[in-house]
C-alpha cells in the first residue's frame, strides 16, 4: 500500500470516528484535513464499499452529507 493510500485511510478513519461527535469536533477534524479533501476521501470510500460493506459505506456518505451541510448551510 503506498504512503498517500495509507495516508488517506487514516483521515477516513479519524473522520468515521467521529460520525456521533458534535458538530465543532467534526468540523476541526475536517478543517485540519481540508473541507474538499475530507469530502472527496468520505465519497471515493462509499463509492468503493457500496458493493463489500454496505454498512461503512453508508456511514461514509452520510458524514460527506453532514460536512456538505455544516460547511454550506441552507
Amino acid at each position: 500500500m503506498s504512503i498517500a493510500m495509507d495516508t488517506e485511510h487514516r483521515a477516513i478513519a479519524a473522520l468515521l470516528a467521529l460520525k456521533d461527535a458534535p458538530d465543532d469536533v467534526l468540523l476541526d477534524q475536517v478543517e485540519a484535513i481540508g473541507e474538499r479533501a475530507a469530502r472527496h476521501m468520505l465519497s471515493d470510500e462509499a463509492a468503493r464499499l457500496q458493493h463489500t460493506d454496505q454498512a461503512a459505506a453508508m456511514d461514509c456518505a452520510v458524514l460527506a452529507d453532514r460536512i456538505d451541510a455544516l460547511i454550506r448551510p441552507a
